[in-house]
């Protein structure tokens, strides 16, 4: 038979030639896609480089910190932050900037930069920023971000403290409760299109940054804090103190009304923060031999423990041997009583008292006094002071510390001593912090009067106030008297060692005392280390500081009374 030969179908043919021409055209069109993606027309690169994307932390607002009256100490506010493009920026143009960021920005800014980013200044005032906007220069572009303001600058600095350029916190309560205050970066993307303009597609580049962080409110009060600072400045500039530190508190709860430390620091110029001495906290940081202030908690402790009694009587010829050393006194005091021990500040007697004392009891109430411990204060870097173990009491040991002397604590520890004498026996957690709330305003925390422990009975510490009373009347503390002001207190005036050699010449001074002495609503110490002069004693620089203080803040209280209310002028 024969074969027969089949043929396709025209259509089939056609079909077959439509798809190799769509392959064809798109195996084409791959080919250039592929071309202009590798190998790019000059000016398409040129275009293509003036376009770009950057992601940017930007800082957001932080939460306020408070007085106890709600006057705001730290608070985040708008701000502008400059930065450049290499790609628009002339260095022609930093000349510009130096009237307003400084010379180095425009040494910086004046040579070719690489890349497409650089920051010029972080966190300008919103005053100044608008000044450098107006000028419109090609190349200088904004951000907007939150800036930590201080609205009174020096006041309650070291209580305060201060935060990094990203506001994050580095001392004081910033530092403490930065879990609390700090609201995390929020990430900007900014696009740049091929004309130049900047474009903020998360967030308005205009706009305000939302806050994350929570709120604090201190204990301290804005008004009595703004007095002591300034009585502390006057006390230590006249007799030319090294360092001065100022804490007032309410004995009978804890809280802490002021915390002053001389010098300090403006908290709106970063500048001086690289002076590590003016940065700290004298009240907490600061540790000192406090010298005669201490013997009203020394006599305290020989009362409880039974080695005195309300009638014994002794005799102070200047000096007294005691060991392997002489313990003098400024004057001879012949003839006195146990109260006149403190009311004449005689260092015999309190030295012969300290001879008797057990070493391990003594070291235990004085641990029990918060001595050699931190108090938990609610604020960074606080000190535990010095005290030697029971079995380094050597020697002239015992004797030093009845005067005060042989070891060293910090303001807030004596305060919080005195005010166990004050408040009738009774050691108190001191607390700075009112209240804190969260980022929902939900209220976290509250500072409330805590007993760490009883000290003193009621007996023994109704006889020492009534003898510091006396000490103020008649006594060493006369330069603290105030009219019309039942006071009770006591002078301090100790010799400061260094490396464990007592230096001829340096001295803390203070005074510490409350008020009214029978029921005390405040408590309040001045200390002013390292007076240069003639005068030095506790009694003619610190006492007239402390008279100072309490004179302002009965003014203060008359007029509040008078008008139902005010603030001071910061």
């Amino acid at each position: 038979m024969p074969k027969i030969r089949s043929k396709l179908p025209r259509e089939s043919w056609h079909s077959r030639l439509a798809w190799f021409l769509a392959f064809s055209l798109m195996l084409v069109l791959g080919a250039q896609t592929v071309s202009v993606h590798l190998f790019p027309d000059e000016r398409i690169k040129r275009q293509s480089q003036r376009q770009y994307w950057a992601q940017i932390p930007i800082s957001t607002s932080r939460g306020d910190i408070r007085d106890r009256n709600n006057v705001p100490l730290a608070i985040s506010v708008p701000s502008v932050s400059f930065f450049v493009d290499p790609m628009y920026w002339s260095p022609t143009s930093a000349d510009a900037l130096e009237p307003f960021f400084g010379k180095g920005i425009s040494e910086k800014f004046s040579k070719n930069l690489s890349g497409r980013f650089h920051w010029v200044v972080r966190k300008v005032p919103m005053e100044t920023a608008t000044q450098v906007m107006d000028m419109k220069i090609p190349g200088l572009f904004t951000i907007r971000e939150s800036h930590r303001m201080y609205p009174h600058s020096e006041l309650a600095s070291h209580v305060i403290g201060f935060c990094d350029i990203d506001d994050y916190g580095l001392s004081g309560v910033e530092m403490q409760w930065n879990k609390v205050l700090f609201s995390p970066p929020q990430n900007r993307l900014f696009v740049r299109d091929a004309k130049g303009n900047l474009l903020d597609l998360i967030g308005s580049n205009a706009g305000t940054l939302q806050t994350g962080g929570g709120a604090i409110k201190l204990t301290i009060d804005s008004k009595i804090q703004q007095i002591v600072e300034w009585k502390l400045r006057e006390g230590a500039e006249s007799s030319n103190s090294k360092w001065g530190a100022g804490i007032c508190v309410n004995p009978r709860t804890g809280e802490v009304l002021a915390m002053a430390s001389y010098p300090w620091v403006d908290l709106n110029d970063r500048s001086s923060f690289g002076n590590n001495e003016i940065l700290r906290n004298n009240v907490t940081s600061r540790v000192y031999e406090p010298g005669s202030t201490f013997k009203p908690i020394m006599l305290g402790i020989a009362k409880e423990m039974g080695l005195v009694s309300n009638g014994d009587h002794f005799y102070c010829n200047g000096k007294v041997a005691v060991a392997d050393g002489v313990i003098r006194d400024v004057s001879a005091h012949g003839d006195l009583t146990l109260e006149g021990l403190l009311i004449k500040s005689c260092n015999t007697g309190m030295a012969t008292i300290g001879n008797k004392m057990n070493v391990h009891k003594t070291s235990g109430m004085l641990r029990q006094f918060g001595f050699g411990v931190k108090s938990d204060v609610e604020i960074a870097g606080e000190e535990d002071g010095l005290m030697r173990a029971p079995e380094e009491w050597l020697g002239m040991t015992k004797a030093n510390v009845a005067m005060g002397q042989g070891l060293a604590v910090t303001p807030l520890q004596l305060a919080m001593g005195i005010s166990a004498i004050a408040n009738g026996g009774n050691l108190l957690k001191p607390y700075i912090i009112a209240e804190v709330k969260n980022a929902s305003g939900e209220i976290i925390h509250q500072g409330m009067k805590r007993v760490r422990r009883t000290v003193l009975s009621e007996q023994t510490s109704s006889w020492i106030r009534e003898a510091l009373y006396k000490t103020v009347e008649t006594g060493t503390g006369k330069g603290a008297r105030v009219k019309d002001i039942a006071l009770a207190g006591k002078t301090g005036t100790a010799q400061l060692a260094t490396q464990g050699i007592y230096v001829k010449g340096q001295y803390a001074s203070s005074f510490v005392g409350f008020w009214p002495y029978n029921k005390p609503d405040y408590l309040l110490l001045i200390v002013l280390g390292e007076p240069k002069g003639n005068k030095y004693y506790g009694g003619e620089i610190a006492a007239p500081v402390f008279k100072a203080v309490v004179e302002d803040m009965a003014q203060l209280a008359l007029l509040a009374k008078e008008s139902g209310g005010g603030a001071l002028k910061n």
